[in-house]
């Protein structure tokens, strides 16, 4: 699932969580497959990661959030919808 983030592959993203993928499973570095997502520009994936409980203010390892790695990548519309759908 992380990977598939990553390389914005929204169908195998799709097709891992509809087939029992934990979404919020942590990496080494606390990190879950939104993270991933965020260092893209699919909304889409976000959007679909969020809609099925990813948790939107996971804090890694850092402490840093999915918000503050789409902002550290300059994503604004990711930006702004993490902000309307809670995201610290």
């Amino acid at each position: 699932l992380f990977d598939a983030c990553y390389r914005e592959n929204e169908n195998i993203v799709k097709y891992l969580v509809e087939n029992g993928a934990d979404i919020n499973k942590e990496n080494n570095d606390g990190e879950i497959s939104l993270f991933n997502a965020c260092y893209g520009e699919n909304e889409n994936i976000v959007k679909y990661l969020v809609e099925n409980g990813a948790d939107i203010n996971k804090e890694n390892n850092n402490g840093q959030t999915p918000l503050f790695r789409a902002c550290n990548f300059g994503i604004e519309n990711i930006v702004k919808y993490l902000v309307e759908n809670g995201a610290d």
